[in-house]
């Protein structure tokens, strides 16, 4: 739960983030993940989720080349946001996985839209001093992802839902 506060200090504040904290969430998630369902299960799941990423990315790519005239993926996601997706996907069942990823993916579309509209004119004044300024331009989406699913594990950990690796 540390390491996603942290990434999503890090990620808010610089849109940068240590590596090992992709590391440490992707353990700690495993580390839980294969204690509620077992190791047979959990190769399963991660065999989904991941291919569940992979398809992600690839049609984002795909759409990318097409739409934006452009074949690099960095330039719209950036490489903290694709570790983080596969340090998710290690944590959860699929099903939950993909409801989750869903749902944070809207948690994060509308706390940026929400923490845009209230600093407003805080970050116009930085775009017309800095127009280069990266924080401007871009979308924290592994920082407010890790919001979401610390709140996801907070919600599990008190108990108020308890299917959360059944599903």
């Amino acid at each position: 739960m540390a390491s996603l506060l942290v990434i999503f200090y890090q990620d808010h504040k610089d849109r940068m983030v240590f590596w090992w904290l992709f590391v440490s969430v992707a353990i700690g998630l495993s580390i839980l993940h294969i204690g509620r369902v077992g190791s047979l299960q959990y190769g399963i799941h991660i065999a989904f989720n991941t291919s569940i990423v992979l398809i992600m990315l690839l049609i984002l790519k795909g759409y990318i080349k097409i739409r934006m005239q452009t074949a690099r993926l960095q330039e719209v996601l950036g490489l903290g946001d694709i570790f983080f997706l596969f340090a998710i996907a290690l944590g959860f069942s699929t099903v939950s996985f993909v409801t989750l990823l869903v749902f944070g993916l809207l948690f994060s579309l509308l706390t940026h839209f929400l923490l845009q509209g209230r600093y407003v004119s805080m970050l116009l004044q930085k775009h017309t001093q800095d127009s280069n300024n990266r924080s401007t331009k871009t979308v924290p989406l592994a920082g407010y992802l890790s919001i979401f699913f610390a709140g996801v594990l907070l919600v599990d950990w008190l108990g108020l839902y308890d299917n959360l690796y059944m599903i």
